[in-house]
């Protein structure tokens, strides 16, 4: 919460400057009849309609994509339990549970805090791999636990899948140039204001005032959610402790 706090004062802060930065240059530059409607309002209501679709399209887009993310995190984490739980019909199989549970621990307390900064974490790689390496040993010879086995193999699969989904998405799912299409667009926000507002009053400074906070404030959530699971709105790593939990509970 502090850090939402401290997030939207500096919006604030930022179209309060801006705001008044149109006032102070509009008094100085704009009191010749050549400043007045260089851009007709149809033209400008248009292009900010453009604009406005655009950003909600990246936020729409991206939300998704962390509901998506959030979605396989709990996959990979039900996969892991049920993983566990199936070996226990398998002989042997106890270094196979140690494994997942050193596995399930080094997740949540080196690999997220590691995807904070962009990045897995390669000790919980070589955990998992380690995982896998325990499996292959349970192969078993007989038909008599193929089946058991197979269904490990699977779900230790959806696992697999799931943590490589979850490095593709760790940088971000907005194409890169998209940005210089949000920082442009914004930059024609505020030149477009400047030209329709020339003839100041205090209706027009408050309407300058909350289209340049409302703007900020979605190119701010459009860079937050960018990244799920790093900046203010993340996914979080409950899941996984959870299932860490129920796996120490269980033989």
């Amino acid at each position: 919460m502090k850090l939402f706090l401290t997030i939207f004062s500096l919006i604030l802060a930022i179209s309060t400057v801006l705001t008044g930065l149109l006032v102070l240059t509009r008094r100085q530059f704009g009191r010749s009849d050549k400043g007045i409607e260089h851009i007709h309002p149809s033209i400008f209501t248009f292009f900010t309609s453009l604009y406005a679709f655009f950003l909600g399209f990246a936020i729409v887009t991206l939300w998704s994509a962390f509901l998506k993310a959030e979605s396989n995190v709990g996959q990979e984490a039900d996969s892991l339990l049920i993983t566990y739980r199936l070996s226990q019909d398998l002989p042997q199989s106890g270094a196979l549970r140690q494994a997942l549970k050193d596995y399930a621990q080094s997740v949540v307390q080196q690999e997220w805090p590691s995807m904070e900064g962009d990045s897995m974490s390669e000790e919980a790689q070589r955990r998992f791999d380690k995982v896998w390496e325990q499996l292959q040993l349970l192969k078993p010879e007989s038909k008599g636990n193929h089946e058991l086995y197979v269904n490990l193999s699977n779900k230790l699969s959806e696992a697999s899948r799931q943590r490589l989904s979850r490095a593709l998405t760790i940088k971000g799912n907005l194409y890169p140039p998209i940005w210089v299409i949000i920082v442009f667009g914004f930059i024609s926000v505020i030149y477009g204001l400047y030209f329709n507002h020339i003839q100041q009053n205090a209706v027009r400074i408050a309407f300058d005032f909350m289209v340049i906070f409302l703007v900020l404030s979605c190119i701010y959530f459009i860079y937050d959610i960018n990244t799920p699971f790093s900046g203010y709105i993340v996914v979080k790593p409950e899941i996984f402790q959870k299932v860490y939990d129920l796996m120490l509970s269980m033989p």
